[in-house]
């Protein structure tokens, strides 16, 4: 198996085993030993695996056992080098650092980052070093004052910052958070009974009871405001409006009276239900007192907290629901966005967090077991708590020169819990709770394949695939800062340019858990996978041999007594399993004529519903041409009816004109010999005219029966030689 990809991998990734509590449990994972230490493990698929899968080997950078502890953990897995790094070698300016616990639910992934109540997890040990190797070098709290000024115009991501001492004050002072009483809060133990305040103590004297010693000591310093210079820099906070908003905010909520004025006088508060975790009630074992990292004692230094969760696919600040103070604005809190600002054009950053300034390693304690107490967890059939969310946690490392006053630089260390991978039918979720298991394993979807990818780029160098981590916020936030951003490319004249992050992940694996889902974590989790695929046994073999070589292995016994009962049991069960193959043949044959009785179905209905098509056709055929035919019909008729009509007219205007010709006959010889000759002169003209006015008439009737039918060409005909004949007479009596 090729390991030299590892060096080039975007994760170092260790592989943690988690101690079984089943005894006579069957084990599928077996670590290889090596002579330095062991960095393969083998996985086999369990006894009842009918898919008969192949046995798989994987390699990691190391792997440690069951028996090694946290304090193992933290010295061999990387975690003092990443502290380091964060902290600058060689007075470098360092580089940000990324720990992830990576292992499906249960597997001890919280345990291993956050730790216990009696044991200390990666998180807490790697906070004790900070603050031990940095020791004198952290801005203590007197000075807080003074630098605050300076560190907020250094904060390039939009955050709210709060000294520690004033910031837990108003989380505890009143004791409205409404979300400590349903988290896990698997480190925080109570400690102090509820106890009464008044504004005077609060506000002005440095004697708050309920605070640890060191917060007493300074904390009327620290709520003293500070003035800031006047700077024509526009800034998303201003740091003494900042701290005096808040200090305004929090003698107000406690200056409110809870019940009427005859009981309580306005100057007195209502007991305290909530409890401030002690650091000395914390688990204070493993210890690192014998580590130490060289720092450059020519520095100063600040440490600046936040904390915020992946939940439903969006970020939410867990430092920020803790001082909301009401129950509305806990439950109905405000996304936020990850992205590039103004000041921040070259990696991309969680705008508007909440950020704690904390001087003592008590301080950072406290803030962390406060940010655990918001985030989301519940019970389901794999876990009692089981988180459902991805949390992070971020150290946020300041340096300056002393001598100098030179802005501040920074660089993060990013610790994430994430959350396992689950299965609905072992976890028994429904409801809200199965939603977030369906984002929870979405985003780790989205992360095996963005780590899947890299592998395979570092598989074949000369063919680069682009890593598709912008697919969710988990993998945004988890890989954006492992690649040079385009945006560093672009402003390198203009911004100093940072390294990627260094990144570590821990996988966790039960190896007597769930096989399929422990499997899945390890073939995108590893750095290098190889297959071995089992040869599959016939089945006489495998029942021949099977139960012999079983019983001869476990008991020793190999008699012909016993070698007998083996093959009377084999026999039996051949016969069983050939009863169950003709039961099978039986219904595949079944099943073969429900399939062709199907098929027969289907053809007859595809030939019923053609014939139902040209049926239908036939029928708009018939049917249209019965509507063409109507329709024909009744045109005709209508120019039938026309016709007659024009001819009906013209037979009327034919009799009108003939009505107005008039035959004089000659009964009388002596009447005409007796006209006189003017009057016969006379009447001739005037029957000549007439002669010619219907001579005109009936030509232009002539032409304009040409036009017409025969028949009436016939009436017309008619009538022509009627008044032919007409003509005729007169002109032979004229």
């Amino acid at each position: 198996m090729d390991f030299s990809k590892a060096g080039n991998a975007l994760f170092d990734v260790y592989l943690r085993l988690r101690p079984s509590f089943h005894e006579g449990a069957e084990r599928f994972l077996d670590v290889e030993e090596r002579e330095e230490y062991p960095r393969h493990i083998t996985i086999k698929p369990p006894a009842n695996d009918y898919r008969k899968r192949a046995v798989e080997r994987f390699a990691f950078t190391r792997v440690f056992e069951e028996a090694a502890s946290q304090l193992d953990l933290f010295q061999d897995a990387g975690v003092l080098e990443l502290v380091q790094g964060v902290l600058g070698r060689d007075n470098n300016e360092g580089r940000d650092g990324l720990l992830a616990t990576l292992g499906v639910t249960g597997s001890g992934k919280s345990h291993t980052i956050l730790g216990s109540k009696t044991q200390r997890g990666l998180t807490q040990l790697a906070l004790d070093l900070l603050f031990q190797s940095l020791d004198t070098s952290v801005v203590n709290s007197t000075a807080i004052t003074s630098t605050f000024p300076s560190i907020a115009v250094s904060d390039v991501s939009e955050a709210q910052l709060f000294p520690a001492a004033l910031w837990l004050e108003s989380v505890y002072g009143d004791g409205q958070s409404v979300r400590g009483s349903c988290s896990r809060a698997q480190t925080p133990m109570p400690v102090t009974p509820p106890f009464h305040r008044t504004l005077t103590s609060t506000a002005t004297h440095g004697t708050l009871p309920g605070l640890y010693p060191d917060l007493t000591d300074h904390f009327d310093k620290i709520l003293t405001p500070c003035q800031p210079p006047p700077s024509p820099l526009r800034l998303s906070i201003q740091p003494s409006r900042s701290i005096k908003n808040t200090i305004q905010r929090f003698t107000r909520s406690q200056a409110k009276p809870r019940s009427s004025i005859k009981e309580n006088s306005f100057m007195s508060l209502a007991p305290n239900n909530k409890r401030i975790p002690r650091p000395s009630a914390l688990p204070q074992v493993p210890v690192v007192d014998d580590m130490a990292i060289p720092v450059d004692r020519s520095q100063e230094y600040v440490i600046v907290i936040s904390m915020f969760e992946v939940y439903n696919d969006r970020i939410y600040d867990l430092l920020a629901g803790a001082g909301a103070g009401n129950k509305i604005s806990a439950q109905k809190r405000r996304a936020l966005l990850f992205k590039s600002t103004e000041t921040s054009p070259d990696r991309k950053v969680v705008a508007g967090l909440r950020k704690i300034i904390c001087s003592t390693l008590e301080e950072a304690l406290t803030v962390l077991e406060t940010g655990l107490v918001e985030r989301r967890v519940a019970g389901t059939g794999s876990n009692a708590t089981s988180s459902r969310s991805h949390g992070f946690f971020c150290v946020e490392l300041k340096k300056r020169n002393k001598s100098k006053r030179s802005p501040w630089s920074s660089n993060t260390l990013t610790i994430v819990d994430l959350a396992g991978s689950e299965r609905a039918r072992q976890a028994k979720t429904a409801g809200a709770t199965l939603a977030e298991a369906g984002k929870i394993n979405e985003s780790l979807m989205y992360l095996g394949q963005c780590m899947q990818m890299q592998s395979d780029n570092q598989d074949n160098p000369t063919k680069q695939n682009i890593v598709p981590f912008r697919q969710c916020k988990l993998t945004e936030l988890l890989f954006s800062n492992s690649f040079p951003s385009t945006s560093a490319t672009a402003h390198h004249h203009h911004s100093h340019h940072r390294a990627p992050q260094k990144a570590i992940m821990i996988v966790t694996a039960d190896p007597v858990g769930d096989y399929n889902a422990t499997s899945q974590i390890l073939r995108y989790s590893a750095l290098a996978r190889e297959v071995t695929v089992p040869r599959i046994p016939s089945v006489t073999s495998t029942i021949l041999a099977g139960p012999t070589l079983t019983r001869s292995i476990s008991s020793g016994r190999n008699t012909p007594q016993h070698i007998i009962e083996d093959l009377e049991q084999s026999y039996a069960q051949i016969t069983r399993l050939g009863e169950e193959v003709d039961i099978l043949t039986l219904q595949l044959q079944e099943e073969r004529e429900r399939r062709v009785n199907a098929e027969m179905s289907w053809q007859a209905a595809e030939m019923r519903m053609e014939s139902a098509e040209q049926e239908i056709r036939d029928e708009c055929y018939a049917e249209m041409e019965t509507r063409v035919e109507l329709e024909r019909r009744r045109w005709k008729g209508a120019w039938e009816e026309e016709r007659d009509m024009n001819d009906e007219h013209l037979d009327k205007k034919i009799e009108i004109l003939t009505r107005g010709i008039e035959v004089y006959e000659d009964e009388d010889c002596e009447v005409r010999e007796n006209i006189d000759n003017e009057m016969d002169s006379e009447r001739v003209r005037e029957l000549e005219d007439e002669n010619e006015a219907l001579r005109r008439k009936v030509e232009m009737l002539e032409r304009e029966m040409q036009l017409r039918s025969p028949v009436k060409k016939q009436r017309v005909l008619k009538g022509k030689k009627f008044t032919l004949e007409v003509d005729e007479n007169v002109f032979g009596e004229a």
